[in-house]
């Protein structure tokens, strides 16, 4: 798009701002000054993303406990790789099990989801074999699969694009609050016996019950009832959304869904296979490279086997410790990156947060060679910490969020529900991301990319 074109669309925005403040003056507020509804929405929808977040990291905590608990019998030293992968394979079915939602709704879809998180905890504490740990493990990587595409889409249709981006990372930031929800339950349940871990698991279930009984404050989003020729009641999910706002500033927002469904009607629909065409090749390649980029950066070693590696680093028992410091930091930095990504971009933080988290391995790496020289453990240990620190904290400005803000925004608004597809092909790299060498050289070439 061209200048021309960005100030033309810059410009009709604008006008339609000033337009709805106008009528909201004589009668109401504007959509974009009556929030606080909209904000409690969107941070119940998030609670999905802290069931993720949680489920996620609790599992670097249990495995210890597993792997203590004499009374049960945990399948031997590939244990953790299976429990861990078991997860991410199961998430990979549930990406695409997000598609349900564009045929029975967003909203039913989101607590049919909060409904299998408060389910798989519960089977999972109460697991009498490994190999039903397994299946519960699984049924909550279902979970975490499609929550990963629906929170996100769920935001984006009830949020007017003024603020947009600023309530898009609510949920990557209460996703870290997850894991760092998990690393604390690891930390405080640490000096209890074996049997510990049944809890670590099990207390997953409060977020996804809270989701539940606040169901009442999440609406249908008004543009998947538009979709189903649902006018009223999406005018009326639009007043549970915007309680305060004038009447003509909700029917200004029907009538510009509507315009956007129609153009979106008016052109096919772009499958899966038709994002391999020349038109919308360049926005794939770099939807999927975002994408794998996020996972082979090395992340997922550090939310998985983050006590370990600081263990081995010389922190000992207070590792787990470690690890809350380092999600707290990781958490500081997501909100750092809600509030300024509408105002300096996504490549000036891109950039950044990639140069950082190279840095972060560089001095990870450092560390765990100078203490294989001989170097004092003393010494070495806070090169292995201040490392994990520094990755994790770029990892939140760049890597972390950004792939969930931008890959739809990288294709046309016919084709962003085959490109949501991106996020599925990045699965098979979670199970290859445990060379730190390797991390540098994709953080090298993710940089190119930006």
């Amino acid at each position: 798009m061209g200048p021309e074109s960005s100030e033309t669309s810059d410009n009709t925005n604008g006008q339609g701002a000033f337009r709805r403040q106008l009528l909201a003056d004589n009668a109401g507020l504007s959509l974009e000054a009556d929030l606080a509804q909209l904000k409690r929405t969107v941070a119940i929808a998030s609670l999905s993303t802290f069931c993720l977040g949680y489920n996620t990291g609790i599992v670097a905590g249990a495995q210890r406990g597993i792997h203590e608990d004499t009374s049960f019998d945990h399948g031997g030293g590939l244990a953790s790789g299976v429990l861990v992968s078991s997860a991410l394979l199961a998430a990979a079915v549930g990406a695409f099990g997000g598609q349900v939602a564009n045929l029975v709704g967003r909203r039913r879809t989101l607590l049919a989801v909060a409904g299998l998180f408060a389910l798989a905890p519960i089977a999972m504490a109460a697991a009498p074999s490994f190999c039903w740990l397994l299946v519960a493990r699984s049924l909550c990587g279902l979970s975490i699969g499609v929550s990963s595409v629906l929170t996100n889409l769920y935001i984006t249709e009830v949020s007017p694009a003024v603020c947009r981006g600023r309530l898009g990372g609510w949920a990557p930031f209460i996703g870290t609050s997850g894991i760092l929800a998990s690393y604390i339950v690891s930390a405080a349940l640490q000096p209890f016996p074996s049997q510990a871990w049944r809890w670590q698991f099990g207390l997953a279930v409060l977020p996804a019950l809270a989701q539940l009984l606040l169901s009442q404050h999440l609406p249908e989003t008004p543009r998947w009832l538009l979709a189903q020729s649902q006018r009223e009641d999406a005018r009326r999910c639009l007043q549970l959304l915007f309680p305060k706002a004038a009447p003509s500033c909700l029917d200004e927002e029907l009538s510009r869904l509507e315009a956007d469904l129609s153009h979106v009607a008016d052109v096919p629909a772009v499958t899966s296979l038709g994002l391999c065409q020349a038109e919308h090749r360049a926005s794939t390649i770099v939807g999927v490279a975002i994408n794998v980029l996020q996972q082979v950066s090395g992340i997922n070693v550090f939310i998985y086997f983050a006590p370990q590696i600081l263990e081995d680093a010389g922190f000992g028992r207070y590792s787990m410790i470690s690890t809350v410091l380092v999600s707290l930091i990781q958490l500081t930095a997501t909100a750092v990156l809600i509030r300024y990504i509408d105002r300096i971009g996504r490549r000036p933080l891109a950039l950044v947060g990639l140069i950082g988290m190279m840095a972060g391995l560089l001095l990870l790496i450092a560390g765990s060679v100078e203490r294989g020289a001989g170097m004092a453990v003393a010494f070495t240990a806070w090169f292995s910490l201040s490392g994990m620190l520094l990755f994790r904290a770029a990892f939140s400005l760049s890597l972390g969020p950004l792939p969930y803000v931008m890959t739809s925004e990288f294709f046309k608004q016919e084709a962003r529900a085959a490109g949501r597809l991106c996020w599925f092909l990045h699965v098979p790299a979670k199970s290859n991301t445990d060379s730190l060498a390797s991390s540098v050289y994709f953080c090298t070439s993710m940089m190119l990319l930006v």
